[in-house]
């Protein structure tokens, strides 16, 4: 998948700064090498000819009125003795003035520093992608980033040019006594609360919802049998339910439960959507629900990553030249796994995570927080979500 990758061995190797640093390095030390070879030529004390009386002092010899020579400039004396050789010396030749020495410190206190500077560097750059805040957007696409899920353990995420980063907090999201979760930006309330509804809800009370808080509803409008056959078919109450929601005063937006494997799948079941909704208008957008069978062999069983994000383009494609509005829905691991980003960033999400904040890099516009729920005017549990975008 283009978003995820599990080899770090890539992780700093290209257009990273430490190269340029070694770059540097190396320049530095080509310097170094220079200003060595320049420096005066070690050798080997001339020796006396026979005839001269006297003995020569080895280098580092001491005479009784010579003072202790430096070892470190040993070489120096040397070399002076070689060019300029004395025949009767008394004492050790005095050492010349060193030569090149400050640039060489120079460029020593140099290299230590850039050394520092590097290593300094490299410990910040790891940390930071070890340490990512998922709510922070990245610096270039390609960034590889950890996000620490409570259920998935560490996930490597490579970041994706164009890609919205989420910026939702668990700060902002205040619960009533009843319960019912609402988000604020700024003090204000951009949040708007929503419930799913299929045929297995029975009768539903849509006045009843409406006091209670809901604004727009998700209705099912079909979906596609997940055995081998893999025929479509209409929920028996999107009519009835479309109707009194729409009289409720209700938003409405709808779902199609897939269970596409190709691409052709996922055009015929947009199609049949939208031949379902008749020329009705929706306020909320047509949704793909694609989901895995855990319960049951299904023929969407070994379908890959690569495959769903295609399905999902298709489906969005063909609602959207159909004149409505699209949405993607997805739970957190098959969101973080299974879709590419690269293409999926142009599109909505509608994100399933029922923890009490849900932990997404990404960017997503509705969420639904639990499937346990409780409202007035549908008996039993329901499905209940937070739209953070108003799509009317």
């Amino acid at each position: 998948m283009a978003y995820l990758d599990d080899q770090n061995d890539n992780l700093y190797s290209r257009g990273d700064p430490l190269d340029e640093l070694d770059k540097e390095l190396a320049d530095l030390k080509a310097t170094l090498g220079k200003l060595e070879e320049t420096a005066p030529t070690p050798g080997r004390p001339e020796e006396p000819k026979p005839d001269e009386p006297e003995k020569m002092e080895q280098p580092g010899e001491q005479t009784p009125d010579a003072p202790a020579p430096d070892k470190a400039s040993d070489r120096e004396n040397e070399d002076t003795m070689k060019q300029k050789p004395s025949k009767t010396p008394k004492r050790a030749a005095a050492p010349p003035k060193p030569k090149h020495r400050l640039p060489l410190i120079i460029v020593a206190v140099v290299l230590s520093a850039a050394l520092i500077i590097g290593v300094g560097f490299l410990a910040m750059k790891v940390l930071s992608a070890k340490n990512a805040d998922p709510n922070a957007a990245p610096t270039s696409a390609g960034e590889m980033v950890t996000i620490n899920d409570s259920e998935m353990g560490d996930i490597e995420l490579k970041t994706v040019k164009g890609a919205e980063v989420n910026t939702y907090t668990a700060e902002n999201l205040v619960t009533d006594e009843n319960g019912v979760p609402a988000y604020y930006e700024n003090g204000k309330k951009i949040s708007h609360l929503g419930a799913d509804l299929s045929e297995y809800q029975g009768e539903v009370d849509f006045e009843a919802m409406k006091n209670a808080g809901i604004e727009f509803v998700m209705l099912r409008i079909g979906g596609r049998y997940y055995g081998d056959d893999g025929g479509v078919y209409a929920d028996k109450a999107f009519d009835g339910f479309y109707e009194q929601a729409r009289a409720a005063g209700l938003k409405i937006g709808a779902y199609f439960f897939s269970q596409a494997n190709c691409a052709e799948d996922a055009k015929e079941e947009a199609a049949f959507a939208v031949k379902l909704l008749g020329g009705r208008k929706l306020d909320y957008p047509l949704a793909l629900d694609w989901e895995n069978i855990a319960e049951d062999t299904a023929r969407t069983d070994n379908v890959t990553g690569d495959q769903l994000t295609v399905i999902a383009e298709t489906f969005c494609d063909t609602v959207e030249a159909a004149g409505f509005k699209s949405i993607v829905y997805s739970n957190t691991q098959q969101m973080f796994i299974m879709y590419d980003f690269e293409t999926m960033k142009d599109y909505d999400f509608w994100l399933a995570d029922y923890r009490a904040f849900p932990n997404m890099y990404y960017r997503f516009d509705m969420w639904q927080y639990t499937m346990t729920g409780s409202i007035d005017g549908v008996n039993g549990t329901v499905d209940l979500n937070l739209s953070f975008t108003d799509f009317t």
